[in-house]
């Protein structure tokens, strides 16, 4: 073999490691809750904020506060996964052809997104019931905080991994309004009182483990590649 064959070789290796794809690095968290943020609409996240106070209180008419923060703090979780997550959109899925993020990355994102602001949906929701019934603000904060955490996991659980989504929405409501009917009719009031705080922040953590966990998996599953071409 001679040098100038060599060197064709050589420099056709070059071209081919410089146009072979590479795996784009993982976005930040951080990015993608921006992100998700910037496409919901700040009127409906203050609708639902400003509406969950009073159904609450109405809702406490028929039960105790501890099963009121229980059903009625996801809700909003609910109409905001069904818009942003669950709702049948085929554009969305095009979309991981244009934007810098896979489409388990958009989901993860919104999710997330979605989570952060439950939080201050469900401990204000606590902190007008504690107010109005003189429960405990932390236990009530905890209560709402645990049913929240897993639905988000398994709602986003479900989006990831199911291509046909047009009844998940359908299906998470009705799963809710079955554990709701429960919680009334059945002696859930009284395990939820004697259920200890400790408890409650055990249950909860597992759950925040659990949703950590899905979220990690989620971010790596899917990456966009990333050609040089030069």
């Amino acid at each position: 073999m001679n040098d100038r064959m060599e060197r064709e070789i050589n420099r056709t290796i070059e071209l081919l490691q410089a146009s072979m794809p590479r795996k784009r690095p993982e976005a930040a968290l951080s990015l993608l809750i921006k992100t998700a943020k910037s496409e919901t609409d700040p009127l409906l996240l203050l609708t639902l904020f400003l509406l969950s106070a009073p159904a609450g209180l109405l809702f406490s008419r028929l039960a105790s506060p501890m099963i009121t923060v229980f059903c009625v703090s996801p809700i909003p979780m609910l109409i905001l996964f069904h818009q942003y997550v669950l709702r049948s959109d085929p554009s969305l899925r095009e979309l991981e052809e244009t934007l810098p993020f896979s489409f388990s990355e958009m989901l993860v994102g919104r999710a997330v997104w979605i989570s952060v602001y439950m939080t201050a949906v469900f401990l204000a929701l606590a902190a007008v019931l504690s107010s109005a019934s003189g429960e405990d603000l932390v236990r009530l904060a905890l209560c709402g905080a645990i049913p929240n955490t897993y639905l988000c996991a398994a709602l986003l659980l479900l989006a990831a991994f199911t291509r046909h989504q047009d009844g998940l929405s359908l299906a998470a409501v009705i799963v809710w309004a079955g554990i709701v009917y429960c919680a009334l009719v059945l002696p859930f009031d009284g395990f939820l009182l004697s259920f200890p705080t400790w408890g409650y922040g055990s249950v909860l953590a597992a759950g925040a483990l659990f949703y950590g966990l899905c979220v990690q998996k989620l971010r790596k599953r899917r990456f966009f590649y990333a050609v040089d071409i030069r």
